[in-house]
């Protein structure tokens, strides 16, 4: 029972054991303009601040009018002293909406990212919203590339010290193991290269010409000092191979320092970097203890089992515990900065990859435990349940490897969760007609679906607040007739004030909201107007020469709208939505979409529609040259509502 409960215990630590440190993802922290601020003049610059450091050369700003003109002045250049900071100079600019659409590489690891946010000058900007921000999920070239690495250089590290330390010389025709480790770090350093420049679109020359190409490089020095040490080894009588090894080792923890400071740990800020790049580093190296020296060890047991091998089994298996202790501590502190939470773990896809490789590292450490208390005092007399036992955690290290690949590729939770500012409200103000009261009225947050109104009424001609007997609001929307009017009564929240709750404002779209004030027998009414629009949505563009441009928009539930015109020309088009499910197939849509277009300030039109496949909708829409605001309306199945929201400039 003892033994079983310390190879529980042994299970446990592993669990924080979460991986190699998360990449730098260069995400928006917070601008100037703000998003959603309204200026009175037009500022002669915007400034960026990321959360990790970009490369200025592989960065793309764009500041677009409503027609989607570009309005910058030049591209976006760093801000002197202030290396997270990336300024786009603007010049004079009138009166209007103005988005920030902006695409960036860590200037850290090659990691892409992208977003946009708008301000407005003179007038709130339509979207009331935080600013949005994505990163692409890792290539299989990036995770194949990070895979070769860390097992490379694993397995090199494990191979110098487990042969110079643990026996008494090194196997012989040890060469072949330590090239085809050596491949695989070499590969890893290639693929990360290929991948850093397609991801950032130019050329692997461009590429190593910026600190990106530099920071491979650095990972490339030590591991061809490796080679030449292998190549030496080889070369050089048994009795001076140990040298070699040492030089092997050496360089491959140089390796493993240079991937470090290249990482997230070494985007660390002001004197967190050195002690986050020391646990860092610490953690790859116990990793390549633990494990390399595993492989290691597989490879100089081959053969019969020898007697005098049984101590180097022994000696083996001690410090691979203390390898083991020294992995969970120092996975604990980059978990705990990374994940952000708890419920982070199972609330985000950088969460539940950290619970997949927590399971899998359960089961390494239980693998071990057997090997340690059952395999190792064997050694001497029998070497299959060793064998057996740790080809199984060679297995399974290389799962855990690719997902590892995986979160290193990922934002972390840390970055992606940070706020960056609440969003503004809704405000609309009115009089009634014989200009007696005044009604100011917040909607928060101002998108459809459930809202809180707060009206705040005062005399017109003195300002002070009136006293209600009750207060009313009628909701009417002109451009949807089929949809009938509904009501809500607010409840006196101070002088003057009164607020309420509901549903009411159902659609994006214009809606007209009558405020009844009564007072005693007597009743005035306050016309009051307001834009409500879509929550935020991401919308990926597809263009080809020749071709109509291709609209993907997010959805609730990992859904996916497809959008596009036929011909996508002014005159008459096709308008194409089709709904697509979480698992990439046609989301069958039980009634038919709405689908509405309207030019800014106009009323909304309503398309006929006709079915083209069980989530694929056709309209036919006369639409001439200029803005279009398309909505497309649509529910599941269970009756979840479908809502996408765009603007064309045909």
């Amino acid at each position: 029972m003892a033994r079983w409960g310390t190879a529980w215990l042994l299970a446990l630590l592993v669990v924080a054991l979460l991986a190699p440190g998360v990449g730098a993802h260069a995400l928006l922290s917070h601008s100037d303009p703000a998003s959603g601020a309204v200026l009175q003049r037009a500022p002669s610059a915007v400034v960026i601040t990321f959360t990790e450091q970009p490369e200025p050369t592989l960065s793309v700003v764009h500041v677009l009018d409503s027609a989607g003109r570009q309005v910058e002045q030049g591209p976006a250049k760093p801000v002197p002293g202030r290396p997270l900071e990336l300024t786009i100079p603007l010049g004079p600019l009138p009166q209007g909406v103005y988005t920030v659409s902006w695409r960036t590489v860590s200037r850290i690891d090659g990691h892409v990212t992208g977003g946009a946010f708008a301000f407005g000058i003179g007038i709130a900007p339509s979207l009331t919203q935080q600013p949005t921000a994505t990163s692409p999920p890792p290539s299989v070239l990036a995770v194949g590339g990070r895979w070769g690495l860390y097992a490379g250089l694993s397995g090199l590290l494990g191979a110098a010290w487990v042969w110079l330390l643990v026996f008494p010389k090194p196997p012989v025709n040890n060469s072949r193991y330590l090239w085809s480790a050596w491949a695989l770090a070499a590969a890893g350093i290639a693929l990360l290269g290929i991948d850093q420049a397609a991801g950032a679109g130019v050329p692997l020359g461009r590429l190593l010409a910026t600190p990106l190409g530099y920071a491979l490089l650095w990972r490339a020095i030590p591991v061809a000092a490796a080679a030449v040490a292998i190549g030496a080894g080889h070369a050089l009588p048994p009795s001076r191979r140990r040298a070699a090894l040492a030089v092997v080792g050496v360089a491959t923890a140089t390796a493993m320092l240079t991937h470090v400071l290249g990482g997230h740990a070494g985007a660390s800020p002001g004197a967190w970097r050195w002690p986050n790049v020391a646990d860092q580093w610490v953690h790859f190296a116990a990793v390549g203890t633990w494990m390399g020296g595993l492989a290691a060890l597989l490879v100089a047991l081959r053969g019969a089992p020898d007697p005098p091998n049984a101590p180097a089994v022994r000696r083996f298996s001690a410090v691979a515990g203390i390898a083991l202790g020294v992995v969970a501590g120092t996975g604990i502190l980059r978990a705990v900065a990374d994940v952000g939470s708890w419920s982070a773990l199972v609330s985000s896809g950088f969460g539940r990859l950290v619970l997949l490789k927590a399971a899998l590292l359960i089961v390494l450490a239980a693998l071990g435990a057997v090997n340690r208390y059952w395999n190792v005092p064997a050694a001497g007399r029998s070497l299959r349940g060793l064998r057996r036992v740790g080809g199984m955690e060679l297995c399974v290290t290389a799962g855990a490897l690719v997902v590892v690949g995986v979160l290193t590729g990922l934002a972390p939770p840390s970055l992606t969760q940070a706020p960056a500012g609440p969003a503004a409200a809704l405000v609309i103000s009115g009089s009634d007609f014989a200009t007696s009261v005044r009604v100011e009225m917040e909607i928060a947050p101002g998108f459809p679906g459930i809202n809180r109104f707060t009206a705040r009424i005062v005399d017109y001609d003195t300002g002070r607040p009136v006293a209600a007997d009750r207060v009313n609001l009628r909701f009417e929307t002109p451009d949807r007739p089929d949809i009938g009017p509904s009501t809500l009564d607010l409840a006196r929240v101070g002088d003057g004030a009164y607020a309420g709750q509901g549903a009411n404002l159902s659609l994006s779209g214009r809606w007209s909201i009558t405020v009844t004030v009564q007072q005693a027998a007597t009743a005035v009414s306050v016309p009051l107007t307001v834009d409500v629009r879509g929550r935020p949505q991401t919308i990926r563009t597809i263009s080809a020469p020749g071709q109509p441009t291709l609209y993907g928009i997010d959805l609730p539930g990992g859904r996916l709208l497809d959008f596009y015109l036929d011909p996508d020309r002014p005159g008459f088009n096709e308008v194409h939505a089709t709904f697509i499910d979480a698992s990439g197939i046609e989301l069958p849509v039980p009634q038919p979409a709405v689908i509405t277009v309207r030019r800014p300030g106009r009323p909304a039109e309503r398309l006929p529609v006709r079915r083209f496949g069980p989530g694929h909708f056709i309209g036919d829409a006369q639409l001439a040259a200029g803005d279009w605001e398309i909505e497309v309306i649509a529910a599941d199945r269970s009756g979840a509502p479908l809502l996408a929201r765009l603007t064309i400039h045909l």
